[in-house]
């Protein structure tokens, strides 16, 4: 050959060196599908864990659009009615805490029973309204104590359940689930009490009674699921960024928290949410009061809170668009900002 490689021979090494390399990556395929296996019970888990946060979101603002007519019938003060709702704003700070302890210390299972049976006892104690309207604010605040260890649970869930491409699925899905339970707060009162229901006899009174009665069937039926289902993790992980997550250090709780304290930019995050939340809790708590000064009727309150609802979930998806489009965070940042 006179010194020239032989291209002949050179051709057949490299044929081998790829087949030899593709029966080592079909051999190693099947191993990694089965070691990342995706389980189906993870979706009867997210929307059970959806249509409970639901219940929740329906108990906390379900007597918000009929505050005026419960100051009629039983004879309780525009504030009374207010804290209805107040205990699931005032509660939330203290609770969420030691729901985030739970749920990296221990998993979402312990968390999510305080939840929902929270969420179911606190629902039925108000079947007892026409005893004492107080029940009913006792109910409240039962509620509200497990509404963290619910709303903490669905990005842990999507974390080690589902895998790279379904997690943010997973977590639309419980992002969104509050809202619409509020939109079903909102207007589920009108099929039960008119505006004119108003008055301190036994017929407003039953009335109300039947649909305390009906919201906490919905609330069971939606509710109760979760607990027969939730499970900690699935025998193997979902994917190898669920592997390596759940064999990394745990970093404590103070730490993590430190660190955000330090933070700059999470800070004026956490300040614009802060005071965009508070515009809508407030509109949640006081929309009878308010709605009353200007000569509204309860069937407005649900138009009310409804419409704000609605647009509110219209504009988060038209800004994640946006945002996935053209990255510009900053910019839509100060829009928002602007428009709130």
């Amino acid at each position: 050959n006179g010194g020239k490689p032989d291209n002949k021979k050179t051709l057949e090494t490299i044929n081998k060196e790829l087949s030899s390399s593709t029966e080592y990556m079909n051999s190693k395929h099947p191993k990694e599908k089965d070691e990342y296996t995706l389980y189906w019970i993870r979706w009867p888990m997210c929307i059970f864990f959806t249509s409970s946060i639901v219940a929740s979101g329906l108990g906390m603002v379900g007597f918000t659009a009929i505050s005026n007519n419960l100051t009629g019938i039983y004879g309780v003060s525009s504030m009374t009615t207010t804290m209805l709702v107040l205990p699931f704003i005032f509660l939330f700070i203290p609770c969420i805490f030691p729901a985030i302890f739970l749920i990296e210390k221990y998993g979402i299972v312990i968390p999510v029973y305080i939840a929902s049976i929270s969420l179911l006892v606190g629902a039925w104690i108000r079947i007892l309204v026409n005893e004492n309207f107080y029940f009913v604010i006792a109910g409240q605040v039962i509620m509200a104590m497990g509404q963290p260890f619910m709303l903490s649970a669905p990005a842990k869930l999507a974390a080690l359940w589902f895998g790279d491409n379904e997690r943010a699925i997973a977590t639309t899905l419980g992002s969104l689930a509050s809202p619409i339970g509020g939109i079903l707060g909102f207007l589920l009162p009108l099929i039960f009490i008119g505006d004119n229901d108003n008055l301190p006899n036994d017929d407003c009174k039953h009335k109300f009674w039947m649909y305390t009665l009906v919201q906490n069937i919905v609330i069971t039926v939606l509710g109760l699921p979760i607990i027969l289902l939730i499970r900690n993790t699935p025998p193997t992980p979902p994917s190898a960024s669920a592997e390596k997550a759940s064999k990394a250090k745990k970093t404590g709780f103070i730490k993590p928290i430190a660190k955000l304290v330090k933070n700059r930019d999470y800070l004026f995050l956490m300040l614009s949410f802060s005071f965009i939340y508070s515009i809508y809790t407030t509109l949640g708590s006081c929309v009878g009061a308010i709605s009353k000064e200007f000569g509204y009727a309860s069937s407005a309150n649900s138009l009310f809170g409804s419409v704000y609802i609605i647009g509110g979930l219209v504009g988060s998806f038209a800004h994640a668009i946006l945002l996935d489009k053209y990255s510009k965070y900053k910019l839509q940042y100060i829009i928002i900002g602007v428009l709130c």
